[in-house]
């Protein structure tokens, strides 16, 4: 798996998700085995897309390395949904995460508008798109 930088990211895009990331990699940023699964399922009905590393972490992103569409942290992962955002926060999708320590994390705050939690949903290969909600 091949490993990306900061610098190779459209950094206007993915500003939000860029900037956790980056506090996420002062710490451990360990991704849970079940995540990096999770991942690489994922990717494989992507087209034009590759999971990359980026710091201690993983991300799907656009070929042409424009946009992270997907990223693991620890035990979760988020989508980025686009154009599908309300149908899938009509399916029952999430935007925020709630730790088993008493913290959370509001996706649509920290890395942008169309951002969900990731469920381990059978749809979610097709609720990944590049666009804005």
């Amino acid at each position: 798996m091949e490993s990306i930088s900061k610098e190779e990211l459209d950094a206007a895009v993915n500003e939000g998700i860029i900037k956790y990331l980056e506090e996420l990699s002062l710490g451990p940023g360990i991704v849970h085995p079940d995540v990096r699964e999770r991942m690489i399922e994922l990717i494989k009905n992507l087209e034009g897309m590759s999971l990359r590393k980026y710091k201690n972490t993983l991300i799907i992103q656009t070929d042409d390395l424009s946009t992270i569409v997907a990223a693991a942290y620890g035990t979760a992962y988020a989508i980025k949904t686009g154009s599908m955002f309300a149908d899938v926060i009509n399916s029952g999708a999430k935007t925020c995460h709630k730790w088993s320590g008493g913290g959370s994390l509001n996706l649509t705050q920290r890395f942008g508008p169309d951002w969900v939690v990731g469920a381990w949903e059978k749809d979610e290969a097709d609720w990944i798109q590049i666009g804005s909600a």
